[in-house]
């Protein structure tokens, strides 16, 4: 969907990003129930692919884990934006070639940004890798590498409304397979030490934690898709009598107390 008819018509784009939130809760449950027969690889619907369900590094890749700056949480496995002490938390859990993951980031990224800049809000960015298991193609772990990159010279946030602002892709489009897309998308963000990213990117710096991040993903059962997003242990893309719009996020947000 273009983006002026995700302006002119949110209603639909609201019924879109639910129905490929749905859509992607269902391949993903045909994964782990593949994974558990058949142990060791899953075959979903019409995408030619074989993937391995516990996902490890590229073969051979036995480098150690370099963690971004600033990632917290258990294994340092999160990439945070928004002050710590702010009295809500929202946690995020996508991939860079969800479509889903995609519409999200367009309707609501501002909102997000706002509230985070107000002090109310922070969110826990869990960066997936998951899509190149079920399409062929590497473009979710280069972007999520590249992330990383971003946060690596602070410009996580910045990075991320940039790769995200891209048309919505299809799962079987890998765009950001070429890595020449990242570095042109890192030189739309101002300020960009791109020097420091372009090595990262080129050099794959982050890739072993960005397999860590999707292991660990594979292990938990709360979340089974993305896009997935986490209110007070709630995923409000779940909620059939509040869809999560601006204004639903907004009140949300605004009803927790500031200390």
């Amino acid at each position: 969907m273009s983006k002026s008819a995700v302006r002119t018509q949110p209603r639909q784009a609201r019924d879109r990003l639910r129905a490929e939130r749905e859509s992607a809760d269902r391949r993903s449950r045909r994964v782990r129930q593949t994974a558990l027969s058949a142990g060791v690889v899953a075959t979903v619907t019409t995408v030619v692919a074989v993937a391995v369900v516990v996902q490890s590094g590229a073969a051979g890749d036995d480098r150690p884990v370099v963690v971004p700056s600033g990632a917290t949480g258990d294994d340092d496995l999160v990439i945070p934006g928004g002050p710590a002490d702010a009295p809500a938390t929202l946690t995020v859990y996508e991939d860079p070639r969800c479509p889903g993951c995609a519409q999200f980031e367009y309707e609501l990224h501002t909102t997000i940004n706002r509230l985070q800049d107000e002090g109310r809000l922070r969110v826990e960015y869990h960066v997936l890798s998951f899509v190149d298991r079920i399409a062929p193609g590497r473009g979710s772990k280069y972007a999520a590498n590249a992330l990383a990159a971003a946060q690596d010279v602070g410009k996580f946030r910045d990075f991320h409304d940039v790769l995200f602002a891209s048309p919505p892709p299809s799962e079987n489009d890998d765009t950001f397979g070429d890595e020449q897309v990242l570095l042109a998308l890192g030189k739309k963000v101002d300020g960009m030490d791109m020097e420091k990213f372009t090595a990262a990117v080129r050099n794959g710096t982050h890739d072993t934690w960005v397999n860590k991040v999707q292991q660990a993903f594979d292990r938990q059962t709360a979340v089974q898709a993305t896009p997935a997003v986490l209110f007070k242990g709630k995923d409000l893309l779940k909620d059939p009598g509040h869809p999560l719009t601006p204004e639903w996020l907004t009140r949300l947000v605004e009803a927790e107390k500031v200390s």
